[in-house]
């Protein structure tokens, strides 16, 4: 069960909350088609060992959160939810949700919207929900025509202020009648995005398993530089994306192409030296 044997009182991680984006989707996700060769292996989501270790990683590097995608229930990543999050707590991490389903063609109707988020509401009283301004936080992927000031609405509606909602930017965004709590980019192919005060996202690069040159190529000094502007703009939420999205080449999980004499990787190294 979720918290077994945990504090029972949810903790708070202060600002700035340093957060990569998480994808439990292996082996499933592109059939494990990458460009790249995790130092792990074509690894399974659902092996307990190998998130021990991502947990382990990300708290070296010096991450407070993952936001780990979510695509409903019945999927593979609802049901890891758990895993991850009974792995988090008993190594001092957190995990928030990723929700994605608002990027289908066919967004979910209002009563799915809201049965999800009360599903996900009552499995974010787990210790290891990551929890800001005295609510659980879930972070929203929207796309399409969600992504628009209409969709907001539908989502606030769902949440009924239980939720911090850090919601995907579109344009016109900031004149949205209605606001989520924050506002995130989610544009892996540029290294560096801001938005104002409330988040800074850094990229360490982009190679598609299926395109013949990466949009963003790697460049770790680059890398440093960015977390070092992300550091100092003071946005409440400082992001990396990725983790471990091996289909986009975005991660900074440890692979044999980066490798480091500490073991974790040039990508971690980098994150370890400037957030800490």
């Amino acid at each position: 069960q979720p918290g077994l044997g945990r504090p029972s009182v949810p903790a708070e991680v202060g600002w700035p909350v340093r957060a990569a984006f998480y994808y439990p989707w292996y082996p499933e996700s592109e059939h494990w088609a990458t460009r790249y060769a995790p130092t792990l292996g074509k690894y399974d989501s659902s092996d307990p060992d190998v998130v021990a270790n991502h947990v382990a990683q990300a708290r070296y590097a010096g991450l407070d959160a993952f936001i780990a995608s979510y695509w409903g229930p019945d999927t593979p990543t609802a049901r890891r939810l758990p895993l991850l999050l009974n792995t988090a707590g008993k190594q001092g991490f957190r995990i928030a949700a990723y929700y994605e389903p608002e990027s289908w063609p066919t967004p979910p109707s209002q009563a799915f919207l809201n049965q999800d988020f009360d599903s996900l509401y009552r499995l974010s009283a787990d210790p290891a929900w990551l929890r800001t301004e005295g609510k659980p936080v879930l972070f929203v992927y929207n796309i399409g025509r969600e992504a628009s000031c209409k969709a907001v609405g539908r989502l606030l509606v769902a949440s009924r202020s239980r939720f911090y909602l850090n919601v995907k930017v579109f344009e016109g965004y900031r004149d949205c009648r209605d606001q989520p709590d924050s506002w995130h980019q989610y544009v892996p192919a540029d290294n560096y995005d801001q938005q104002g005060t409330d988040s800074v996202s850094v990229s360490p690069g982009f190679f598609k398993f299926d395109e013949l040159v990466p949009r963003l190529a790697r460049d770790p000094r680059r890398f440093q530089a960015d977390l070092r502007r992300q550091v100092a703009a003071g946005a409440r939420w400082q992001l990396v994306t990725s983790f471990n999205e091996w289909g986009e080449g975005t991660a900074v999980e440890p692979s044999r192409q980066w490798q480091s004499r500490s073991g974790y990787g040039i990508y971690l190294d980098a994150m370890r030296a400037v957030y800490s």
